[in-house]
């Protein structure tokens, strides 16, 4: 079986051809993958940042979280699924142990967890770039709570979560402001976008000449630290972040995506009606994801890096 893998700490990931295909347990399903995409939680493993925080892993350590695909195989105990199934969802970087990964051939999921029916409808190549980034803007936007009028300062709109969220919080009725390179305020603003904000300048200040009083809420996908931003914040202003930066407090969340099958359903609602779309600024095949990985580190981005596994 094909698979992008790390062997070994340190290591460079790369393509093996030569895995044995997955045996499910009782409760497991097999999805045969094929699409995904390219998220900064396996850059997070492939650099070695987890096993530097003390995860255990077990390698060969398969990378990719997102998956859609069509299942396999279900065991004896799975009621809900059966093969030709067209399912989505995405693999938790740790459970409990780093191994597990959604860019090969053949998964295995549980019925309970990280599965629900594809989208009826929407393209398997979108569907598969979506999980992870668009529950992870979900659950952000609704730690917020916005309401019609709101002013919501996104730093990272650009990239994958950030260009979700935004679509979200301009359906929510918020104003939004983002910080952004010349080049990508056409991207933003057909996204929903309202102040795109030179990000070379201050933001506080260029957000202040904009809303004196500060902004309602900040949604910081960039920082590992709070207090970026603080100074164009309201005094109780609604801060959250998926990267540790909204700091403790009341109003502020530091979320986490659940890859629950209502979390899954209610994402993929919102690209059936088309209320969410997914940009997605390139298609790598398997067999370059390692490539994507370095563009999503490297580069700057617009929206998702689609994979393409078979």
């Amino acid at each position: 079986m094909r698979a992008i893998t790390v062997d070994s700490q340190g290591a460079a990931p790369g393509l093996r051809e030569d895995l044995p295909e997955p045996t499910p347990a009782d409760n497991e399903i097999i999805v045969r993958v094929h699409a995904s995409s390219a998220n900064p939680a396996d850059n997070s493993i492939a650099g070695g940042i987890l096993a530097g925080m003390g995860l255990e892993h077990q390698y060969p350590v398969t990378l990719g979280r997102d998956y859609a695909g069509v299942v396999e195989q279900a065991a004896a105990a799975v009621s809900q699924y059966r093969p030709g199934d067209h399912v989505y969802g995405f693999v938790l970087h740790a459970n409990p142990i780093v191994h597990d990964g959604a860019w090969a051939e053949l998964i295995t999921v549980t019925e309970e967890l990280s599965i629900a029916p594809a989208p009826e409808g929407v393209d398997l190549a979108i569907t598969g770039a979506a999980p992870l980034a668009g529950i992870t803007a979900m659950t952000a936007i609704d730690a917020l709570d916005l309401s019609e009028g709101d002013a919501l300062l996104v730093a990272g709109a650009a990239g994958g979560v950030g260009s979700l969220a935004v679509q979200l919080a301009a359906r929510a009725g918020a104003r939004v402001l983002a910080p952004a390179l010349p080049e990508d305020e056409e991207f933003l603003r057909e996204l929903g976008v309202s102040d795109v904000l030179s990000r070379e300048g201050d933001i506080a200040q260029l957000v202040r000449d904009r809303v004196p009083e500060g902004v309602d809420a900040l949604l910081d996908l960039v920082n590992h630290a709070a207090g970026t931003y603080d100074a164009a914040l309201k005094p109780e202003a609604r801060v959250a972040s998926p990267t540790g930066a909204a700091g403790e407090g009341p109003g502020r969340t530091n979320v986490m995506a659940t890859p629950s099958r209502e979390n899954l359903e209610r994402l993929g609602a919102l690209l059936v009606d088309r209320t969410l779309r997914i940009p997605v600024q390139a298609t790598y095949e398997l067999a370059q994801a390692p490539e994507a990985l370095a563009a999503l580190a490297g580069e700057h981005t617009q929206g998702k890096f689609a994979i393409h596994v078979s």
